[in-house]
């Protein structure tokens, strides 16, 4: 069965099972929807008070379940499936508590960007469903609305025949924009010693979706200062933005603002995007958290405040508020620019502090994590290494995997217990080569999880030709966060496609796609944090049922009886709590 995704933390796993059995249900291309799978949603958002919501595709197929925020549902980032000049060929369904079935500005804005087949809003009243309405575009800007209807008299043709038309409508309007928004991007490095110099930045691309036409390389130790390339390979490069028709160009490096500048004038108008803008571009489609936008935005800010120049040439037809009075005349454009610095400025102390405020609440968290002794195992590694299948098949969860850089952003924790205690399993950001700098700072509270951790799980990426590179990457990232001296057991993941593995005497070779060699990851894990545990034997006061509720928790309880003196307690725990117990220890 598939998995439902979105906000589901502290929801009951029953209630989870029910949304899951939309999965299953058989729609008729004919139909819009079905009253089995509006009830399901309603009895859902009836029993948690949140919005749930589901994807059907034109063959009726189930295309993901997601759950949303106690007042909103977050929409994700749907695949392309067809061509951008007509509807996704996605139609969403989703629910509203308090009964109000009608849609709001944000579904349909949401119907608008996302080019659905229709979106249609359920009122749920004490798990019942009351009306529903449904948005179908007109034009590209604009949408019609149809309803309310009841669950039981949709008008399934009615519906389908707008939809059909607004198809046609759509096309032709469309067409021409669709072609012109395919990026065509030629990437340009510097050709170092790596065997694919532009291997990564190829990857980068793909997964921010644009089209890789062509490379431009030069063979430099390091950037030009002023163009990032000789005179004579940016001559190179003009003529291949014309012989392919691109119309971005995609640098391998951090580009000053100075850089920008100067390789535009040469350019004209095709599009130039360096490194650091590319991941943050990445990281915004990525982040689904409150936390996690937070951070991006304030990499984005932090990027963009020097490089504002570049982006504001349209305020040069502006005056810049010069002549009479004496004053001098300041240039063209000016104002704004400095209003939108200033702007930019507030907006990062703004995010500075909000970012402060999550930090201390993780400090918080972490100090009651280290009272109760739970110990802590975090998952690092460069990107697509497998971090996020490897916490699925550890911690039976369902976060998300996919064979794409920064597939997951924000972090994630499980409890686990593989019979010898419980331990908190924590997956983290990604690493990557030449990380913007005001990323990792962005993230340092989310990476410090790393720096804390009793044992730290680093997943290498055994079939990719530049793992050991990748490996040091990772070490240098650990460093900069003072967490390279933690217990570190090296994870060699892929070994099913890498052939075999040699791991050395701290390493395990696993396959977290086919299970192999999970049992002995386990087994390892369990025997590094065994290391800060130990066996004790107390007889402890009648009244320690609480501590001994604990101990059951973040221990390995081996033996407990009541007697008439006390409770006889034979337990595994950690050395914090063997001295705990041994305090109180009668006699």
């Amino acid at each position: 069965m598939s998995k439902v995704t979105g906000s589901i933390d502290g929801i009951r796993r029953s209630y989870i099972d029910g949304l899951e059995t939309i999965f299953e249900m058989e729609i008729d291309r004919k139909e819009f929807c079905t009253v089995e799978m509006i009830e399901a949603l309603s009895r859902f958002t009836g029993f948690t008070g949140r919005e749930a919501m589901v994807y059907i595709d034109r063959a009726g197929r189930i295309e993901s379940v997601v759950v949303g925020e106690q007042d909103r549902v977050s929409l994700p980032a749907l695949r392309k499936r067809r061509s951008e000049s007509r509807l996704s060929g996605l139609r969403c369904i989703h629910t509203h508590p308090g009964g109000n079935g009608m849609l709001s500005s944000v579904d349909v804005q949401s119907l608008k960007h996302l080019r659905l087949d229709a979106m249609a809003a359920i009122g749920v009243a004490e798990g019942k469903p009351t009306f529903m309405q449904v948005g179908i575009l007109d034009t590209p800007e604009t949408a019609n609305l149809f309803g309310p209807y009841k669950a039981d008299a949709i008008p399934d043709n009615t519906l389908w025949a707008e939809i059909e038309a607004a198809d046609t409508r759509i096309r032709p309007e469309e067409t021409k924009q669709a072609e012109a928004e395919i990026a065509r991007a030629i990437l340009v490095g510097i050709d170092g010693s790596e065997a694919e110099p532009l291997g990564e930045l190829r990857q980068l691309a793909d997964t921010a979706g644009f089209i890789t036409i062509g490379h431009v390389l030069q063979a430099k130790s390091k950037p030009d200062k002023a163009f990032y390339l000789g005179s004579g390979k940016l001559h190179d490069l003009v003529l291949e933005i014309q012989r392919l028709r691109a119309d971005t160009v995609i640098f391998d490096d951090e580009l000053s603002p100075s850089q920008i500048r100067n390789i535009q004038k040469e350019l004209g108008k095709t599009e130039i995007i360096d490194r650091t803008a590319l991941i943050l571009d990445i990281f915004s489609g990525r982040a689904s958290t409150h936390e996690g936008r937070l951070q991006v935005e304030l990499a984005k800010t932090k990027y963009l405040l020097p490089r504002m120049a570049g982006y504001w040439g349209h305020f040069t037809r502006m005056a810049g508020g010069g002549g009479g009075g004496g004053g001098a005349r300041r240039g063209e454009g000016e104002t704004q620019l400095e209003v939108d610095r200033r702007l930019l400025r507030r907006r990062v102390t703004e995010l500075e502090r909000e970012i402060d405020k999550i930090k201390g609440r993780r400090e918080v968290q972490r100090s009651q994590r280290e009272r109760s002794n739970i110990p802590v195992v975090a998952l690092v590694g460069y990107t697509n290494a497998g971090k996020s299948t490897l916490m699925n098949s550890l911690s039976g969860s369902d976060v998300l995997a996919e064979n794409k850089l920064f597939a997951t952003l924000d972090p994630k924790s499980r409890r686990v217990n593989f019979g010898s205690g419980e331990f908190l399993l924590v997956d983290t950001v990604g690493f990557i080569n030449k990380l913007p700098h005001d990323l990792v700072n962005a993230f340092r509270a989310t990476l410090e999880e790393a720096r804390f951790a009793d044992l730290l799980l680093h997943v290498v990426d055994a079939s990719s030709e530049t793992h050991g590179q990748q490996m040091q990457v990772v070490q240098d990232v650990l460093g900069q966060l003072k967490a390279d001296k933690n217990p570190t057991l090296m994870v060699y993941n892929k070994c099913d496609v890498a052939g075999e593995v040699i791991t050395g005497t701290d390493g395990v070779a696993i396959s977290a796609i086919t299970g192999a060699g999970i049992d002995e990851l386990k087994a390892t894990i369990t025997k590094h944090l065994a290391e800060r545990r130990m066996e004790v034997t107390v007889l402890l006061p009648l009244d320690s049922g609480a501590l001994i509720s604990r101990i059951y928790e973040s221990g390995k309880v081996q033996d407990c009886q009541y007697q008439d003196d006390g409770i006889l307690l034979r337990a595994i725990v950690t050395q914090e709590d063997a001295s705990r117990l041994q305090s109180l220890a009668l006699g």
